[in-house]
């Protein structure tokens, strides 16, 4: 079975992005997003940052849903400053399996490619342990939660680069730990989880999703973010039936896909579905 894999590279020269494209002969299912940037745009730039995230969600747009075993993985030179790869982490963090490639093969193309190509390899099992909490056992695990809007110790943990440096034994037991901390937070008698803005978050029955893809949002983050988690794909339409613990009309202040805040105070709602990239519908 054909497997979509998108591998984007960010801030490549016109050299090591012809390189890198020669890697869809040799990975099935690959879809080699790796434009080339101008010499002062090379590494984690912003500029290179902003280009690999409009040419992602061009190729993309392409597909209007994903199956279970479609991926996503970020690939770049290992930053020479922070702030470049909070810069990174800001734009594609929760929806790609972000990889770095070692400095020492900077302007070495081909050895680029090579180690890609070879840790490609190493993370499948790895990308297949996250596909199973967050698309297989969605109802259960925390990780396809609405990171904006969840409010919990959980969330906090997952907003960060988590998965860094962990072998598939050491994920798995994180992404249990994830899922023991969830399960704490169950209110049986309201069939969801609880935040910490006691609001309660009901994991949407398979019938309820419509076999539809996830609400683009606005902007290229919100787009990829509803379509993949951590590198691997969203069940489509999944959200959450998100209302207030003591059944009252929802007072809170959501934030948008976008990062705006919506107040639904004014609007007495008893109830609003939200996806995982943040979409809140009914829209205001």
């Amino acid at each position: 079975m054909k497997i979509d894999h998108y591998i984007v590279f960010i801030g490549a020269n016109a050299a090591l992005s012809t390189e890198l494209g020669s890697m869809k002969s040799r990975i099935e299912g690959a879809h080699i997003v790796a434009p080339a940037v101008k010499k002062r745009q090379v590494g984690a730039t912003q500029p290179a940052i902003s280009i690999a995230m409009d040419a992602l969600v061009s190729e993309l747009g392409k597909t209007t849903s994903h199956s279970e075993p479609a991926r996503l993985s970020l690939w770049l030179y290992d930053p020479e400053k922070a702030d470049q790869f909070r810069g990174l982490w800001a734009a594609f963090g929760h929806s790609a399996w972000i990889e770095t490639v070692p400095r020492s093969l900077v302007n070495k193309v081909g050895p680029t490619r090579e180690f890609i190509e070879s840790r490609i390899n190493s993370i499948r099992p790895l990308l297949h342990e996250v596909s199973s909490a967050a698309y297989a056992k969605r109802k259960t695990s925390p990780l396809p939660l609405p990171l904006r809007n969840f409010t919990s110790p959980i969330t906090a943990k997952l907003k960060t680069y988590w998965y860094n440096d962990l072998d598939a034994e050491s994920l798995s037991k994180q992404i249990k730990s994830f899922k023991m901390q969830f399960r704490q937070l169950r209110e049986k008698t309201l069939d969801g989880y609880k935040d910490d803005k006691a609001l309660i978050f009901s994991p949407a029955k398979d019938e309820e999703c419509h076999g539809l893809a996830h609400p683009t949002g606005a902007g290229g983050k919100a787009f990829t973010c509803g379509r993949f988690r951590y590198g691997v794909a969203l069940f489509a339409g999944f959200h959450y039936d998100v209302r207030d613990a003591k059944n009252r009309p929802l007072q809170s202040d959501l934030e948008t896909s976008f990062g705006t805040v919506r107040s639904l105070k004014s609007e007495k709602r008893s109830y609003i579905n939200i996806f995982p990239n943040d979409h809140l519908l009914p829209e205001k």
